[in-house]
Parts: C-alpha cells; structure tokens; sequence
C-alpha cells in the first residue's frame, strides 16, 4: 500500500512538472506577430554614374520550400517562422526590404508605375527562414541539475525522489541551453528594360549563423529574426545590388551614343 501511494504521488508531481512545461511552450508559441526590423544601408551606389535610372519593382513571387511556409520540428530541431507568425505576407515584408536597399544605396530611383520606369524587375523569392537546434546533451545536463537540486532538498528517500523528478522537469524547463541558428536568404531578380528585353538575370544566397542560449520554453523569434535572419537578408541583397549596378552601368555604356558619353 504504501509502496502504491508513493507511486500515485510520484506520477502527480511529473504530471503537474510536465503541464507546467507545455503550458510554457504553448505561452512562447503565441506571442506577438513579427516583423523585419530591416538595418539601414550605408552604401551610396550613385558614385560613377551620369545619372540615376527609374526602376519599377514589378512582383515578388514567392517559391520557398513548404516548411519554411509552414514551420516545422519540435524542440532539437525547428525551422521558424512559419508564415501564420509573420505580421504580413513574406513577399511583402521582403518587398519591401529590397526597396529599401535600392533606396538608401541610391542605385535607382523607384516610381510607382511600370509606364514611368526605365527598367523593370521581378523578383523570385527561392528561400528565406532560420532553422534552430539544440543538442540533446543539453537537454540531459540541465535535467541532472534539477535532479542534484532535488536530491539535496529531499528530507528522506522517498523526498528526495520525488524532488528529483519535480526539480529535473522544471529545470528542464526553465534553464537555458546552447541553440545554433542558421538563417538564409536566396533571391533570383531578372531586369527587363522598357522593351521588356532581359538586360540581367542572376541570384544571390546569403546566410548568417550564431549561437544563443534558450530555456525550451522561450521562443524569442522576434528578436532571432533581427538578430540571424535580416542579415542574412542583407547578404543576399547586398550581393544582387552589387551585380546589378554593373548591369545597369554596362547598359548605360551601350546605349548612350558615342557624343553622349563623358
């Protein structure tokens, strides 16, 4: 008898340590949309050029693979964000990145409406999400922690067990451990002068990785996002702008006649 109420005590205490951990992931699952909090640009890309052509961003087309899309793993292994977490439709949230970037780098000037621009461009968003993951050795240390807290606070055998599988839970929960996180971004632009000719075509990858200590419960995706996934957006772009203002100088060089140059 004894030996069954000791273990109905025993199974309430881990059903109680495991709702508690549910009820903290469910609470990190549901927190606030995010948003790109976008850095600015500090590259002037107007030097060299005898002037600055319009430019008509056409559409963002998106073709990510569907777990980026959809979010996908669970605790070891977790590709976020899926697209419900975003405040707005991805396209639109890079979108407007780019336009930004081709902004502040003053490579172009941008116009509303395709019949007002030199060139226009179309964009084919191939990748963009983070990927996080733990090592279940962390998982099994910090669940040895709470079992040494337990058995020290436990005043008999049967205590000190019931301690141990409380205090292992909970520390499981709540204590920190190592994530490695690997953000990327891939995007394929094709510019079209005003003939619709295709004058370039390229894509560009860009990724960014770190660490960052998480107790399982704690989903801080807005601060990840700003933290691993804008610069790996910058990369990319960074990357196509770059090759873009070659395109763009090498068409102006081929379509200004020769007493037009200098």
């Amino acid at each position: 008898m004894v030996g069954s109420e000791f273990l109905r005590r025993l199974h309430g205490l881990v059903v109680l340590a495991s709702v508690l951990v549910l009820a903290g992931l469910l609470t990190g699952c549901g927190g606030p949309r995010i948003e790109l909090h976008y850095p600015d640009e500090a590259l002037d890309f107007s030097q060299g050029t005898t002037h600055i052509p319009t430019l008509f961003i056409d559409k963002v087309t998106d073709m990510r693979p569907v777990e980026q899309r959809m979010g996908q793993g669970h605790f070891f292994a977790i590709t976020y964000p899926k697209d419900s977490a975003w405040i707005r439709p991805v396209t639109e949230i890079y979108g407007e990145a780019l336009a930004q970037d081709l902004d502040q780098t003053q490579l172009v000037e941008l116009v509303p409406f395709p019949g007002q621009a030199e060139f226009t461009l179309s964009v084919d968003l191939l990748s963009l999400g983070s990927r996080m993951t733990r090592s279940p050795s962390s998982l099994v240390l910090t669940s040895m922690v709470g079992v040494g807290l337990g058995l020290a606070l436990g005043d008999d055998a049967a205590g000190r067990t019931k301690r141990a599988v409380l205090f292992s839970a909970l520390a499981t929960a709540a204590i920190p451990m190592p994530t490695q996180h690997h953000a990327e971004t891939e995007v394929r632009m094709v510019l079209r002068d005003a003939t619709g000719d295709i004058v370039w075509q390229e894509s560009c990858y860009g990724e960014y990785e770190g660490r960052k200590s998480l107790a399982p419960t704690a989903r801080e995706d807005q601060e990840l996002v700003d933290r691993f996934l804008s610069r790996a957006i910058k990369r990319a772009n960074g990357c196509l702008l770059g090759q873009l203002r070659q395109a763009l100088l090498k068409y102006e060089v081929e379509h200004t006649p020769p007493e037009g140059r200098g």
